[in-house]
């Protein structure tokens, strides 16, 4: 089980937040227990997403104040709670992102009877709805006419997609989100997704909106454009995040896999601010290939030097690794990270999967993610390092360059980080009870470590 410490060491817990360190839900105020993403706000705050329990209960952002307890201020309605909700659909949250006017993005998945597809929801800094935004706040984009009309539908992995070993507990699959959202410095969004063309196979996806959440059409001429992964051979490809850079360039990162003969890989590429794909990142593409399985999972920019970070996992020898590679902003292997080479690194017995990753301006990298092989199994945990900028273990954070959370008689999987101004580290994930048949969740938490 994990405890503080009294000495005030990078990669420990921070007393100062909650209860050593640790917020546990649900807490009084809220019977919410899925914290599925978090954000770092103004004035040391933090923005929560939380899944409310009870049948088609609704989704709901919370606010921190900086020693973890709930800003009840935060709404105006005295609840502390401002709740996401379309009409007859079912809502996850894959990403909080911040905009510039202080407000956010929610970004999701939602459901109905009928359809489903992408929903993205404008709020202002008082946590109100930022009406002049899509219809009333909201922008849906439903599976069904997302790009151009030969495309039929979203291409989202479900876990056994590529035929890997189930587990009897309860699978939350690789933890991948498979969609994301960031904004540009003109205030325009771009969106990552997947699509379906008609004759089944699966592509990524990237869209850019305009600040109001109407289509930029002036991207790629169409609003979005396909990732086509030229010269390379696959059937299918997935994306799983984006990244822009300063100059207006858009980073896309996924996977794909030739089902015969069996080849997998990652890729990172980039279109230019016309959406066009940019040959001059590298040819275009970089990719990092394997033989079993193989994931990417987010990317990161570097202000400083506009260098990348990507990160994911990889099966090798029975045992998931962590996957790490960074690149130039040029699109090349940077040499001095890791000699140029991908980094595979287990840390614990049973592996791990790389979630969320920040770059640090000294270069160096501070990664999270869930141990074990991606099942609500005794060997889930959420699992924080921090990496030198050659890519060894930074042993000046927790001794040792990681720190685990494990509690006893549950397993833990983690969702997602942000990094405060002052360098701390907040994550969130959740608590899994075993149950029969599945492993259920039966709880979130939201840790902050020291700097």
């Amino acid at each position: 089980m994990t405890h503080p410490t009294r000495a005030a060491t990078a990669g420990t817990l921070d007393p100062s937040f909650a209860s050593g360190g640790i917020l546990k839900f649900p807490i009084p105020e809220i019977s919410g227990f899925h914290t599925v993403a978090v954000l770092e706000l103004p004035e040391r705050k933090l923005l929560v997403a939380i899944h409310l329990s009870g049948v088609n209960a609704p989704t709901a952002i919370a606010r921190l104040n900086e020693d973890g307890s709930l800003d009840i201020d935060f709404g105006g309605n005295g609840s502390g709670l401002v709740e996401i909700y379309i009409e007859g659909a079912q809502l996850d949250v894959r990403e909080l992102c911040r905009l510039s006017d202080g407000g956010w993005l929610v970004m999701g998945q939602y459901t109905t009877i009928a359809d489903g597809g992408l929903y993205v929801v404008r709020h202002r800094e008082d946590g109100q709805l930022d009406e002049s935004f899509g219809e009333k706040g909201v922008r849906l984009l439903p599976y069904g006419s997302m790009g151009n009309p030969k495309y039929v539908g979203v291409g989202r992995r479900v876990p056994g997609w590529d035929n890997e070993e189930s587990s009897a507990g309860a699978p939350w699959g690789s933890g991948s989100k498979g969609a994301s959202a960031v904004q540009q410095l003109d205030g325009k969004i771009f969106l990552a997704g997947g699509v379906s063309t008609e004759s089944g196979q699966t592509k990524g996806i990237v869209l850019r909106l305009n600040s109001d959440g109407s289509t930029d059409y002036t991207f790629n001429g169409l609003g979005f454009a396909i990732v086509e992964l030229e010269g390379i051979a696959y059937d299918e490809n997935y994306t799983e995040t984006v990244a822009v850079q300063a100059d207006g360039k858009v980073l896309v990162c996924g996977d794909y896999r030739l089902r015969s003969p069996d080849s997998r890989g990652v890729y990172v590429t980039r279109f230019d601010e016309m959406g066009r794909l940019d040959r001059s990142f590298n040819g275009g593409t970089v990719t990092v290939r394997s033989s079993n399985s193989i994931y990417m999972e987010a990317i990161e920019v570097r202000e400083i030097d506009g260098s990348i970070v990507a990160i994911g996992e990889a099966l090798r020898d029975g045992i998931y690794n962590g996957l790490m590679f960074v690149l130039t902003s040029g699109g090349f292997f940077d040499f001095n990270f890791n000699r140029g080479q991908p980094l595979f690194s287990t840390l614990v017995p049973q592996g791990l999967k790389w979630r969320r990753c920040a770059l640090q301006a000294d270069g160096s990298i501070i990664v999270a993610g869930t141990t074990g092989r991606g099942f609500a199994t005794e060997e889930a945990t959420a699992l924080t390092a921090r990496f030198r900028s050659d890519g060894s273990l930074d042993q000046t954070f927790n001794g040792t360059g990681f720190i685990v959370f494990d509690e006893d008689e549950t397993y833990e999987s983690l969702e997602d980080m942000t990094i405060m101004k002052d360098g701390r580290i907040v994550v969130c994930g959740l608590t899994w009870v075993e149950a029969k048949p599945w492993a259920y969740a039966a709880g979130g938490w939201v840790i902050r470590y020291l700097a």
